[in-house]
């Protein structure tokens, strides 16, 4: 795997108050399903503040494709589990495609996203 091909995430959102429960039983879905697709989902966390009801996902992908088939294969999971968020920001880091930077655009309801290409190495 070279580390030029890993793609990295994090998205905040807010949760609905009434839909934290929710929010708990998808994760715990995520705790089972995830570790199954295999070693191209290097990371897969929500991190998490039930005072202010905000998460933040944090995923990291061996390449595009490892990140198409764990969309592919969660879809199942969130359609299961459906939580009313709201996407404060999503931030890329990678070297994402036009096409998935334009997808995770239309899916971020007017939010903000970034894409971040360039990175300086301290080694």
């Amino acid at each position: 795997m070279s580390e030029k091909s890993i793609l990295r995430l994090t998205m905040s959102a807010t949760v609905n108050a009434v839909e934290w429960k929710q929010l708990e039983q998808l994760m715990a879905a995520a705790r089972i399903t995830v570790p199954k697709e295999g070693d191209g989902v290097l990371i897969h966390e929500c991190h998490y503040n039930p005072e202010t009801l905000e998460i933040l996902f944090l995923e990291s992908y061996a390449n595009e494709n490892e990140l198409i088939k764990h969309a592919q294969a969660f879809a199942p999971v969130m359609n299961n589990h459906k939580v009313d968020w709201k996407i404060n920001k999503i931030e890329l880091l990678g070297n994402y495609s036009d096409e998935i930077f334009g997808m995770m655009k239309g899916m971020a309801n007017g939010a903000e996203v970034n894409l971040y290409r360039k990175v300086f190495k301290n080694k």
